[in-house]
């Protein structure tokens, strides 16, 4: 094989990035285009998405952001991790599409200047949301503000963006606006004050993707690369992904590498490539994903896990609170930080479980090296 024809890994495994295959999420895909076809204040534009840690949520965000964009829609994309606001009045001030309508959005934050001949304004965030929004809406295009990461988001400014962009639907005008986090915090962030217009948004929740859509994505992107795939070798890879979406890039990323290894011989992916691919990718997964999220914990949180891992499914607090010889307020406070840290979920008041796929595994299979750091 010469250096041109060098077969390129098609799977994308670096958090956030878009694979070329984006599969069990064509009901969130199609909700989000009904209501870009259907008009202002139809409930595909305003949609909240939510599932643990590497779901696809960002990978989504992503993919419905550049269906707007190309129906000449724009799109600001912000973070709970950063100002919301004023990230997203700089991107509007910097937008091509904006730039070339009758309003210019200039910097710093809340001022604005019209075309209109006169003097610099100073602008509230909603009056610069409002005349972006009017003026692209006049010229048969809209805005599309995506927020990842909102469990990190500041209350107030969700509360302001909530407001605003309440107000644009009102009146009539394209806006639409999605926003995508761990579960329990989104859940979290809706009870909060001023912020009841987005307990109305559609609620899509990223579970886990049958085992039969895998396979068929993993077939689809390894044939589209230039490799074969045998039915064993894909029935395996497929069933080690368990569904979740990073785990289907980083598995398909080391069972493909598993078969170009031996390219020159033979295209096809073999079931003992699916098996050294998938236990790289399983190592992989625990150390980037699962250990770093428990690297930092106190001994009495990694208590609180292991106490967990005794139920296979949600836990019972006051349960884990007696397995660990505390009084469950004290108990509670572990909870708390936990949850901060997105690594359990409550799931039913009293009752808790992992929100990061495979941790419980993760923990009994090192429990012992896990509790040696602590000198336990």
């Amino acid at each position: 094989m010469s250096e041109q024809q060098r077969l390129v890994n098609p799977f994308k495994p670096t958090a956030g990035m878009t694979p070329p295959v984006l599969i069990g999420r064509e009901t969130v895909i199609d909700d989000f285009m009904d209501g870009l076809d259907e008009g202002p204040g139809a409930p595909g534009r305003l949609m909240r998405i939510t599932g643990p840690r590497g779901s696809g949520k960002t990978v989504l965000l992503t993919q419905l952001g550049d269906i707007a964009n190309d129906r000449g829609w724009t799109v600001v994309n912000v973070s709970g991790r950063e100002p919301l606001c004023a990230s997203i009045q700089e991107q509007l001030a910097h937008d091509t599409r904006i730039r070339s309508l009758d309003i210019r959005i200039s910097l710093p934050v809340v001022s604005a200047e019209a075309h209109l001949g006169g003097p610099a304004e100073e602008l509230s965030f909603r009056e610069v949301l409002t005349r972006a929004t009017r003026s692209l809406t006049s010229h048969g295009s809209g805005l599309l503000i995506t927020v990842d990461e909102v469990q990190d988001a500041s209350r107030d400014e969700m509360a302001t963006i909530a407001t605003s962009v309440q107000y644009m639907i009102r009146q009539q005008q394209n806006i639409s606006l999605l926003f995508a986090g761990i579960t329990t915090g989104v859940l979290d962030l809706l009870n909060g004050k001023g912020i009841t217009f987005l307990r109305r948004a559609k609620a899509e929740e990223l579970a886990s993707i049958p085992t039969d859509e895998v396979a068929r994505a993993l077939r689809k992107t390894i044939e589209m690369s230039g490799l074969l795939v045998d039915d064993d070798a894909l029935s395996y890879a497929a069933g080690q992904t368990h569904g979740y979406a990073y785990l289907i890039q980083l598995v398909g990323y080391y069972v493909w590498r598993e078969g170009r290894r031996h390219s020159r011989e033979s295209v096809t992916i073999t079931l003992a490539d699916a098996e050294r691919g998938s236990e790289v990718a399983l190592r992989e997964f625990g150390s980037s994903v699962l250990e770093t999220a428990i690297s930092s914990l106190t001994k009495p949180a990694v208590d609180y896990l292991l106490a967990m891992t005794e139920d296979e499914n949600s836990s019972s607090t006051s349960e884990i609170a007696r397995r660990m010889g505390m009084p469950a307020s004290s108990a509670n406070t572990y909870r708390r930080i936990l949850i901060e840290r997105q690594i359990i979920e409550s799931t039913a008041p009293g009752f808790v479980a992992f929100s990061i796929p495979f941790m419980r595994e993760y923990l009994l299979r090192h429990r012992a090296d896990i509790l040696a750091r602590y000198g336990a």
